[in-house]
């Protein structure tokens, strides 16, 4: 089940790529006793989106997984690119 929930929040985080192809994903996790409710604010600025998770750890948690996920994607995708850029001279 959180390998279902972990790609739909991939789906979730892949699908806008038009407005977050070169930002910096911030994820905050607040804690509130004057709140009941939870929510999930989202931000846009220049160069960053800001994700605000209130008063739900899982919530914050699973982004937060999503987003380390697709930084090490990234960095694989980078380092098998440099790999096949290199020759191997006889």
């Amino acid at each position: 089940m959180r390998n279902i929930i972990l790609k739909s929040f991939e789906t979730f985080i892949a699908q806008p790529l038009s407005l977050l192809k070169n930002k910096i994903i911030r994820i905050t996790n607040l804690k509130s006793d004057f709140l009941s409710s939870n929510a999930i604010n989202v931000s846009l600025f220049d160069d960053t989106v800001q994700i605000d998770v209130v008063n739900s750890e899982k919530a914050y948690n699973l982004l937060s997984a999503v987003v380390y996920k697709r930084k090490m994607n990234e960095l694989r995708q980078v380092k098998i690119n440099e790999n096949q850029a290199s020759t191997i001279l006889n």
